[in-house]
């Protein structure tokens, strides 16, 4: 049987300048994203001397073409996003009310996904409050990187490791009248076990 093709998915990297150390990872992650077949917009690809920086953000979050936001978390932007500074403040302003509007939309693909990269001195995970509810990525370990990075890219080509099987048909003793005292009380007795 052929291979169904995988739709190459688009994602925005969201993030705070919070250092050269934390921007040198963000540039690892998405070119480790890209290499591995995911369309990755970010800012220091794009941007060049004198465009706006706030309006592409605020682009990207909206670009129906973007399939995915990866909202890096750390304490620098948990702060901006909170506290509505500077383009992550921006940003938050956007995705925060999207994020909100998907509250009861549980069967529609998620599109901003948070990759927890520091944790505070009580060991709890740097997040802004609009995100604080929402099933996280944790990359705050070293050692669990390649699982964590299977983890983002699963969830970026919507790929679970756990799917819902196929609906079966219902068992034979349900159709048929004669049957169903004598096999639902068999069924019962194992259920006792």
């Amino acid at each position: 049987m052929p291979e169904t093709p995988v739709k190459t998915p688009r994602t925005f990297i969201s993030y705070s300048w919070t250092s050269p150390e934390h921007e040198a990872w963000v540039l690892a992650l998405a070119t480790d994203l890209v290499e591995n077949g995911v369309d990755v917009v970010l800012d220091k690809w794009i941007l060049k001397e004198g465009d706006d920086k706030h309006a592409f953000m605020e682009r990207m979050v909206t670009d129906p073409t973007v399939d995915k936001v990866i909202v890096v978390c750390d304490a620098a932007y948990a702060t901006k996003a909170d506290g509505r500074e500077g383009g992550v403040g921006t940003e938050t302003q956007i995705i925060s009310k999207d994020v909100y509007e998907q509250v009861d939309s549980i069967d529609r693909p998620q599109r901003f996904v948070a990759l927890v990269v520091e944790r505070d001195d009580h060991g709890n995970e740097c997040v802004p409050t609009f995100l604080r509810n929402r099933i996280y990525i944790d990359m705050t370990d070293p050692v669990l990187r390649e699982e964590r990075f299977e983890q983002l890219l699963r969830c970026l080509f919507n790929k679970p490791v756990y799917q819902k099987p196929a609906l079966g048909s219902p068992p034979s003793y349900l159709l048929t009248e004669s049957q169903t005292s004598a096999v639902s009380s068999e069924s019962v007795s194992r259920l006792k076990v």
